[in-house]
């Protein structure tokens, strides 16, 4: 009788301490992904731009100048080229080859990449600056009540102040 009430003891306690600790645990909560609409990555991406023209590289091609010096020329114009799959086809077949039709798309695709990692890391910064400040804010009113004059002057004791301990021994007071 005795091991059973020990035993029955035992299970409640479990079943106590178990439903405590399933209360006590929260769900995880799913991450949120903020998403960019096509309008805002159409403003973020940057327009392609050439000061050097496709008819002037036809020509460069045409008068045959290496792929390494068409896309040095490229790259010292800055130019960025946006081509359809159509429209490279349709270059290389007036004379350009595919070296530097190459270069320009992936030159492009990286410009890309580096608008939409730079507004990723700009995001990304303020989200972070947005929780340090709140982590002060936080930490700034759990420490106000340890402000001295929190509870206003002369609380916590001083010249004017109420003072809980009279004695400092052999009969001498504080003040």
């Amino acid at each position: 009788m005795m091991n059973y009430l020990k035993l029955l003891r035992l299970i409640s306690a479990v079943i106590v301490l178990g439903s405590l600790a399933a209360c006590a645990t929260q769900p995880q909560q799913p991450v949120q992904i903020e998403r960019i609409s096509p309008e805002q990555l159409a403003a973020l991406l940057p327009p392609a731009q050439s000061t050097l023209s496709l008819e002037e590289i036809v020509s460069m091609s045409k008068k045959g100048k290496p792929d390494a010096e068409i896309i040095e020329a490229i790259k010292q114009s800055q130019s960025r080229y946006s081509l359809s799959a159509s429209e490279v086809l349709s270059w290389h077949q007036k004379g350009i080859s595919k070296g530097v039709l190459d270069y320009m798309q992936k030159a492009n695709a990286l410009a890309q990449q580096n608008a939409i990692a730079d507004e990723i890391n700009k995001r990304e910064k303020a989200r972070v600056e947005a929780e340090a400040r709140l982590k002060r804010e936080r930490d700034s009113a759990r420490l106000r009540s340890m402000d001295p004059w929190f509870y206003g002057p002369g609380y916590y004791g001083g010249p004017w102040g109420y003072r809980p301990y009279w004695g400092g021994g052999m009969g001498w007071r504080y003040w």
